[in-house]
């Protein structure tokens, strides 16, 4: 594979009427999504596509992947906008992936219908993924392929210009992602450090030359407060007792609860429920005592706030003493009469 190759390609595309300027689409959301712009990267070079699918050069057939590496500063990754756009014949969706390493599993996965995709021009298609936590700082991989079919193929628009998103760059791969390679080193050894495959990690050359066209959303995380418990500080033992816990989480995320009662029980992870909602939880301690009620909340993400703690005396059964003095009294009138003296 050598520059020469992408040129032909680049030339099979334009000659195909996939044009390299287009209307931006972007899909109407129902509800808000509570995220912001992360990473991108938005301007296109005249002309300057790079296909995914199957391709047929120099008498060859090749399913080209194509990946575009990204390093996130937010906590979680929400979704994502690509500006591709799709041949007349093709009918297999796109699969948009997010990966720790181009040669791993999917973190996930989301897929496209050939219809939400502009056919003969480019424009922006927004991908919901669900939520998924990722290290900020750390170096991503945004990863677009499709079924390696005949005429089946779309084309992903891209800048060749080196600093136009200077925290990654693009990665293709020639034979099914089983091998990786930058543009830098397409006239490179397979040895160079800017390609790599399974057997490999990836590497930045940042004498790379292209980028895709791609934004990244996401939104930092908060844990949620420490708990709020209400209920009798005073119980009896072998009697169920009810106590309200709520919390509030800053961003709004559902919540779990895990419940030490301080008798060696707990409740580990009840929930999920909404952040701010009052959730009502039993517990009958068998002893007579002083206890210590702790909790805390996680969100659905798993990050985990502070303990609270709430003290709850259970004191001994006067009823149970009552019964005694009475058994005492009818079984052994003469103690009645030396208590009476």
């Amino acid at each position: 594979m050598n520059r020469l190759i992408l040129i032909i390609i680049l030339s099979i595309l334009v000659l195909s009427g996939m044009s390299g300027v287009a209307t931006i689409k972007n899909k109407t959301n129902s509800a808000p999504i509570k995220d912001e712009l992360d990473q991108s990267q938005t301007v296109m070079i005249e002309n300057k596509l790079m296909p995914i699918g199957q391709i047929l050069i120099e008498g060859n057939l090749i399913n080209v992947q194509v990946a575009q590496s990204f390093v996130p500063t937010k906590d979680i990754l929400t979704r994502v906008e690509v500006f591709v756009g799709k041949n007349a014949s093709a009918n297999y969706p796109l699969y948009i992936s997010i990966r720790e390493e181009l040669t791993d599993n999917d973190l996930t996965i989301e897929s496209v219908e050939p219809a939400i995709v502009p056919t003969d021009e480019l424009g922006w298609v927004e991908i919901d993924l669900p939520d998924i936590v990722i290290t900020n700082e750390h170096t991503y991989y945004l990863v677009i392929i499709t079924e390696n079919k005949t005429d089946n193929w779309y084309a992903w628009g891209a800048n060749n210009n080196s600093i136009s998103y200077p925290a990654g760059c693009a990665w293709f791969s020639y034979d099914d992602g089983d091998s990786w390679t930058n543009e830098s080193s397409i006239t490179s050894s397979p040895n160079s450090e800017s390609s790599f495959s399974k057997q490999e990690s990836t590497r930045f050359d940042e004498e790379a030359t292209w980028d895709m066209c791609f934004k990244t959303y996401g939104k930092d995380n908060l844990p949620p407060e420490a708990p709020v418990i209400n209920g009798p500080k005073t119980a009896r033992y072998n009697e169920s007792q009810s106590y309200i816990f709520t919390t509030t989480d800053p961003d709004d995320d559902f919540v779990l609860y895990q419940i030490l009662w301080g008798d060696g029980t707990s409740e580990e992870w009840i929930g999920p429920f909404q952040s701010d909602e009052l959730i009502t939880v039993e517990h009958t301690w068998v002893e007579q005592g002083t206890y210590i009620i702790a909790a805390r909340a996680k969100d659905i993400y798993e990050l985990v706030g502070d303990w609270t703690e709430f003290e709850v005396e259970i004191p001994r059964n006067r009823q149970l003493y009552f019964n005694l003095f009475r058994w005492l009294f009818s079984g052994f009138p003469l103690i009645r009469f030396i208590i009476g003296q």
